[in-house]
């Protein structure tokens, strides 16, 4: 057991630089090191908003290089004051600096992977207007049987959550699981979906489809279908997609919101339920539309 030890001032500053809160718990500073985890959370939020708002000031202002400016002059400021350490922490030696990181990287991957994970919609509009390109997707995973982050799975699982109509889900794409389509389930297994320009039948039932707005080149309406209220663009002089279809076991039936621009399963087939990964809970809503 070291005992009488004082951190060195290179390491000090350099860690306070790189990352705050580990040279905080190097200098044996507990409560700092939180104050500085939870700051760079909060900093680092912010950079993603501004990235995403699109906000004409936000390429000036960078919160993570300015919290860790501030954590380094902060560390050369607390290791001049020389305070001796009696008994070093396991936290502050290197096997723990290097631990506590690893640890912290393993409950980030496993809450994507198994809980929750952000989707950043690619610069297509086929679920306009109701998710347009740059939103950002909060996923729920849990209970989908699709465990995996960053490219890697983790588990796979049967599907244990009840898929109803009207859900948005992400999900691996049929031809090529790699790509993974966001889209609107609009038919469970068994269910008979007719579908053109004007409406959407299911089981017989056409989906209640009332007028909302009048863009440049789309018309709006609001759409219900099972306990889902969401809004549905046309392009009045755009072909008709006609077609009818049973859903299979085991799949369901998807749409884009974008109806005249989506490559869904009016071209692709029915989505195995093995293949959906998880379900739309939030929206982060882009900059550059309402």
């Amino acid at each position: 057991m070291m005992t009488n030890w004082k951190p060195k001032k290179w390491l000090a500053i350099l860690l306070g630089f790189f990352v705050p809160s580990l040279g905080m718990l190097y200098m044996v500073r507990v409560r700092l090191a939180a104050a500085y985890f939870l700051a760079g959370l909060v900093a680092g939020s912010l950079d993603l908003w501004m990235v995403f708002s699109q906000a004409p000031w936000g390429h000036y202002l960078f919160f993570g290089w300015t919290l860790m400016a501030i954590g380094a002059v902060h560390s050369y400021w607390l290791v001049r004051q020389n305070r001796t350490i009696r008994v070093r922490p396991w936290y502050s030696r290197w096997y723990g600096l290097i631990t506590l990181p690893i640890m912290l990287t393993v409950m980030v991957f496993s809450f994507r992977a198994f809980l929750f994970e952000p989707f950043h919609i690619p610069p297509s509009s086929s679920m306009s207007p109701s998710m347009n390109p740059g939103d950002i997707l909060v996923v729920s995973k849990w209970g989908y049987g699709h465990y995996a982050t960053f490219g890697i799975t983790l588990a796979r699982s049967g599907l244990a959550k009840e898929v109803k109509r009207g859900e948005v889900v992400v999900f691996a794409y049929p031809k090529d699981p790699s790509v993974e389509y966001v889209k609107r389930v609009v038919g469970l297994p068994g269910d008979t979906i007719g579908y053109d320009k004007d409406s959407l039948i299911v089981n017989g039932n056409p989906a209640a489809r009332v007028f909302a707005a009048k863009g440049t080149d789309v018309d709006v309406f609001s759409e219900v279908l099972g306990e889902s209220r969401y809004q549905i663009q046309v392009v009045p002089d755009a072909p008709s997609v006609k077609g009818s279809v049973t859903v299979p076991a085991g799949a369901v039936f998807v749409m884009g919101d974008n109806r005249d621009n989506s490559n869904d399963s009016r071209f692709f087939g029915p989505v195995p339920l093995e293949n959906i990964v998880g379900k739309v809970i939030y929206i982060i809503r882009a900059g550059n539309h309402n």
